[in-house]
Order: structure tokens, then C-alpha cells, then sequence
């Protein structure tokens, strides 16, 4: 589980432990300098030639002059260049540069980069065993700009970076970058990674991402609550209530599916099948009248309820008394997948929104249908949407392609009248009243035909084991992702069976 936090938060913690502990910020950057030449050192791995440190005017460019400092001490030769006379640095940037200047040491050389030639500089990168990025912190907005702008620029096609916090030209609050940027190997980021590191293209630009302890104490991290975690699958323990040895099949937490019709008839069994592999109790699987015998047939662990039909369409209304009566006997309701989008569909989701007091993921079809009335729907807290891209996109006004450049914005909306919200997709983010979570797991392996329906079976019955619908859906979520990347490793990326994925999820779960 990694926490990640925004660049406003940091900068708090950073003020709390020197008002409040009495830590200088001095030694906070001597702590930082200290990771990021030990890092720097590894990268380099004895590579000949010296470290060359890029040092912008803010402490940025201070973590610059210490780490090259401590690069100093341990016997390599250091070029630092500097992209401003000694005048414009100040505070702790200051204090640094003027130990560097008074060491006096043949090993190192310190250059304002304004007074030398881009062929200059060049040459000193081609040469470097490592390119320490110092230009640009957390505090700046917007794309670079002036003379660290001209060294990103010249930076361009390094593979032997390490950035200290962040890699210059990136947003830390948003993921975007801007060009130019340095694109590292290795950011070491200071404290704990910063919101906008999680995303694309952000995420892609920091390389391997190494956390540096500063000497800040826990508790001035604050908000408690971080902008966003990221689970791996080891943080499954974490999600998985004890199983008491003399359970009985009832406490397991039933769940209801509504789903399938006449053009998706395999839909339903996908959903069912991934909840029972999850371990859910009794499945009863409400579908159209024509399916059912084949549903029965196809999964004879499932409790087969059918639905009066006309003209292939559902009846909604005596669906809706079939549901009633089912309902009491269920701890959560799955419905949408392969469902369609007939008249009698239309009705019955507007039933299950006003009538229905079951926590209640809604998919595929039923989020077409969300999208259709969510203007006069009362809220409710106790509803889970799953869409992808294109059908968040179509709830929030959006192109999918607008959706994917701000996920975690598009995330948090889908829960205004629902309180949770999985939004699909590489990066899938699970949103829950103020928390936010990426699923830091999957592979291609996912990307088949009923791969998402396996998905809400098997958080719907997460959520009718007990769980929270937000941590069901993050446990879900997780699970299907970590399946996923089981099954490459068995078989490779091609050839999977969303049946499969299904079936592997008991091994996840042990």
C-alpha cells in the first residue's frame, strides 16, 4: 500500500515539524540530499565520469547542492551547474551552496549555466556517469519557463537521471507534463509521492519512484485521510473478513444479479460465476424467462429466478414483484450487465433506484439508464458505479478522452449521487466518500470479452460478505486485477477465458 499525497500537504508537514518539533529545514534537506546521492551512486553503478547536478534557485536546487556535497565526500567527481548567479539563492539553498563553494575541492567544478553555450553544457552531460535534476520543485506551475526551461530542453534522450522530488515539468498536483521535462530513471521524492505521480503521463516520466525519509514525524502528515492510495496485491489480507469454520452457505451473504437478454445470454452466468468463486452464499440469478433454462443448465450452483417476458422485452412490473420477494432473502444487488435497454429495463431501474434498499452495483446497461434519469434521481450512499471510460464519459457530458486526462476529478464525480464509483480502465480507480483508490495490479490478460462482468460478480459479493461498498469495490477490483496477473504468468497475455478469471479467484483469495 503506498499513500500519496498533494504537494500542499507536504509543505504543511514540512511547517509543522519545524514550528511545532523544531526540526530546521536545513536538516530536512540535508536528510533529502542524502537518499538521492545514495541513489544517484546506485544508478551510476561505477559508470566512469562525473555527476552532474542541475540546481534551479529554489531549494529544489538547495537539495541539488547538498547531494552533490555528499557525492563529494565519498570520493566522486561533481560538476554542479547552477542556473543563476549565487545572489538569487536563498535561505537553505544558500546555506548549501556556500558549504559546496568553501569544501575548495579539485573534484569539483560549480558553473552558472547562463555564461556557457548549449554545446557546453552537452558535453558535460555526455560525459556524466549521472544527471541529478535539482531545477524545478513542487512549487512551481506551469511549464517551464527561461533558462530551466533551455537545460530540460538539452536533457532530452538521457536514460541516467535521477530527479529530486519530482522531475521538472511535471504537475505534482495534476500528473500533467509539460514540455520540456526531465524524464528520470530514478525520482527520489521526498516525505511520500506526491498526488500527480500516480497518472499518466506523469507516472511514465518518474521511472522507478523511490520515497526518502526526511526526519518529518508521522503526525504532521496531515490530512490522516492521503489524496490517494495505491494497492498491490499483498493488500488483499488487509480487505478479507475471517471465515468462522462452521459457516453455513446462508452466512455467506446472498446476492441478487438482474441481468441478461436475448442478444447477451452469457452475460449473467459470468456475473454469477465470478460471485461464487468469490464466495458468495446463495446467487440468485434474475433473468429473462427464455435464458433461464439455459442459465440452469450452464450453472447449476446458481438459483435460477425467471422473469415474465413479452415480446422479448422484461415485464417490469411483475419483475418487480418476483424482486420483492427475493430481495429480503439478499445482502446486495448486482444489475445491468447484458441487460439491453428495452422499455420494461428502463422501468425496472428506476424501481430498484427508489424501491430497492439493497447496497447496489450498477453496470453496463443500468449505468445507460443511470445516465438517462440521473438528474431527478434522489441520492443514495449505498450504490457502486462501474463504468468505463466511454460511459463515464456519457454520464458526465464527456468524451472518453476528456475522462481519461482527468480521472481522478471524473472519479470523484460519478459520486455525487451514488457515494462510490469504480471507474475502469488502466490505473482503475475506486472513489468512496473522501477516499480515493488506484488498483496498482492487472495485465492484459483482462482485456476479454466479460471480463467486467466477472468483475461485479465478484464484487457484489464482497459487499454482501459485510464490506463497505467502497472497500468492496477496491477489493474486487483488486482481486480481478491480481487474477489477471496470475494468469499471465501461467499462460501469457493471450487466450484467456473470462470464465478463467473467474476460477481463479478462490487461489487469490487463500
Amino acid at each position: 500500500m503506498q499513500k500519496y499525497y498533494f504537494p500542499a500537504d507536504i509543505r504543511r508537514a514540512d511547517v509543522i515539524a519545524a514550528e511545532e518539533c523544531g526540526v530546521p529545514s536545513v536538516v530536512l534537506m540535508e536528510n533529502a540530499a542524502k537518499s538521492a546521492a545514495r541513489e544517484a551512486g546506485l544508478l551510476a553503478d561505477g559508470a566512469r565520469g562525473p555527476f552532474v547536478v542541475l540546481a534551479g534557485v529554489g531549494n529544489n536546487g538547495g537539495d541539488g547542492f547538498a547531494a552533490a556535497r555528499h557525492l563529494l565526500i565519498g570520493g566522486a567527481d561533481v560538476v554542479v551547474l547552477k542556473c543563476a548567479d549565487d545572489g538569487r539563492y536563498k535561505n537553505d539553498a544558500a546555506v548549501n551552496l556556500s558549504i559546496l563553494r568553501r569544501l575548495k575541492s579539485e573534484k569539483l567544478r560549480i558553473c552558472d549555466t547562463p555564461e556557457m553555450t548549449d554545446a557546453e553544457i552537452s558535453a558535460l552531460l555526455d560525459e556524466a556517469a549521472c544527471v541529478i535534476d535539482g531545477l524545478l520543485g513542487t512549487g512551481t506551475t506551469g511549464a517551464p519557463r527561461k533558462e530551466a526551461a533551455r537545460l530540460l530542453a538539452l536533457l532530452d534522450g538521457y536514460e541516467n537521471i535521477v530527479a529530486l522530488d519530482i522531475p521538472s515539468g511535471i504537475d505534482p498536483a495534476s500528473g500533467a507534463v509539460y514540455e520540456p521535462c526531465a524524464k528520470a530513471a530514478v525520482t527520489v521524492t521526498f516525505l511520500a509521492p506526491k498526488f500527480g505521480m500516480a497518472f499518466e503521463p506523469a507516472k511514465s516520466v518518474c521511472g522507478k519512484v523511490v520515497t526518502a525519509d526526511i526526519g518529518v514525524p508521522p503526525f504532521a502528515l496531515l490530512p490522516e485521510e492521503p489524496a490517494l492510495t495505491l494497492l498491490t496485491g499483498g493488500d488483499m489480507r488487509g480487505f478479507m473478513p475471517e471465515l468462522p469454520r462452521d459457516v453455513h452457505k446462508t452466512q455467506r451473504g446472498n446476492v441478487l444479479i438482474i441481468a441478461g437478454s436475448a442478444e447477451y445470454r452469457g452475460a449473467p452466468l459470468l456475473v454469477a460465476r465470478g460471485a461464487l468463486r468469490a464466495g458468495a452464499g446463495l446467487v440468485f440469478l434474475a433473468v429473462p424467462e427464455f435464458i433461464a433454462p439455459y442459465s440452469s443448465e450452464k450453472l447449476p450452483e446458481a438459483i435460477v429466478v425467471p422473469l415474465a417476458v413479452k415480446g422479448g422485452e422484461i415485464l417490469s412490473r411483475d419483475a418487480e414483484n418476483v424482486l420483492s420477494e427475493i430481495a429480503p432473502k439478499c445482502a446486495s444487488v448486482v444489475a445491468g450487465p447484458g441487460c439491453g435497454r428495452s422499455d420494461g429495463a428502463d422501468e425496472l431501474f428506476v424501481w430498484l433506484w427508489h424501491r430497492c434498499a439493497l447496497p447496489m452495483l450498477l453496470d453496463a446497461d443500468m449505468l445507460w439508464f443511470f445516465a438517462r434519469h440521473r438528474a431527478e434521481l434522489p441520492p443514495r450512499g449505498d450504490v457502486l458505479l462501474t463504468p468505463h471510460s466511454a460511459e463515464a464519459g456519457r454520464i458526465l457530458g464527456m468524451s472518453a478522452a476528456e475522462v481519461d486526462s482527468q480521472r481522478a476529478e471524473c472519479a470523484r464525480k460519478l459520486t455525487y449521487k451514488t457515494g462510490n464509483a469504480l471507474l475502469k480502465g488502466r490505473d482503475t480507480l475506486v472513489a468512496s466518500g473522501c477516499s480515493l483508490k488506484m488498483i496498482g495490479a492487472g495485465s492484459p490478460v483482462l482485456a476479454v470479452p466479460g471480463s467486467g462482468d466477472t468483475l461485479s460478480g465478484i464484487i457484489g459479493a464482497f459487499i454482501a460478505s459485510g464490506m463497505s461498498v467502497g472497500d468492496a469495490a477496491a477489493a474486487g477490483a483488486l482481486a480481478h486485477a491480481t487474477a489477471g496477473e496470475a494468469l499471465e504468468a501461467k499462460r501469457g497475455v493471450r487466450g484467456t477465458l473470462a470464465t478463467e478469471i473467474a476460477d481463479e479467484i478462490p487461489s487469490i483469495l487463500r
